[in-house]
């Protein structure tokens, strides 16, 4: 399956995101003194795609094993480099739940880090950027 993202400047520091193929459109935007921003900037929206992935694979894992749950969070926490290139770093990523995963907690931690946005992010060595003009 292939996946695409469209991201056009609307105004200001304004982005429209386009997906394919689910269709979703939503905002981007630069948190700026006295405006509400129209969505979240491009390092919220990474650390929230990576915990909403580790999120959909918990709740599949729960499902999978019959676990019963009323709470599933994920936090996602890092912060920006003090060096060059300016990263993220030390990204950490914690799951509040009160299913009962004990005594299956490795096989847990192993379903969950097949997220394909963990993956992406452990296993990707290059971007390729190309300018069209």
């Amino acid at each position: 399956m292939n996946i695409e993202t469209e991201v056009i400047h609307l105004n200001n520091d304004v982005y429209e995101v386009g997906t394919s193929p689910s269709g979703v459109t939503f905002y981007i935007d630069k948190k700026k003194d006295g405006v509400t921003p129209e969505g979240p900037n491009p390092l919220e929206l990474f650390l929230s795609s990576l915990a909403g992935c580790i999120a959909m694979f918990a709740k599949n894992y729960f499902s999978m094993n019959d676990l019963e749950y009323s709470e599933l969070k994920v936090r996602s926490f890092a912060r920006l480099s003090d060096d060059s290139p300016k990263r993220l770093v030390d990204i950490k990523v914690k799951i509040i739940t009160d299913a009962d995963v004990s005594g299956k907690k490795e096989v847990f931690y192993r379903f969950i880090e097949n997220c394909i946005v963990h993956n992406t992010i452990i296993k990707t060595e290059c971007v390729d950027i190309e300018l069209i003009s």
